[in-house]
């Protein structure tokens, strides 16, 4: 489990409360941090409702992003994202 948070403890309990089974928990400070993870680890499958969090991951990593009202609009259906981290086509 990665997470961009600071309090470990506070994490630990946010993951503890849905029943997430982990390994290990990993605090990130930065937006980079999470891709220095992935990378580190030689993670393949990453899961995250940020899409800041996904910018960098490397490429051949399998990326799964989690709707949330955060970042999806659900009265349009559509995903809400900066122009950082989305590009319309």
């Amino acid at each position: 489990m990665i997470t961009y948070r600071s309090d470990y403890q506070k994490a630990k309990e946010d993951v503890d409360s849905y029943g997430i089974k982990y390994e290990e928990l990993i605090l990130v400070d930065k937006l980079d941090g999470k891709a220095d993870v992935i990378t580190e680890k030689g993670i393949t499958v990453y899961f995250d409702d940020q899409p800041e969090m996904l910018k960098n991951v490397p490429k051949g990593v399998q990326v799964v992003l989690f709707r949330n009202e955060g970042n999806f609009d659900f009265a349009d259906q559509r995903w809400m994202m900066s122009t950082v981290t989305g590009k319309l086509v």
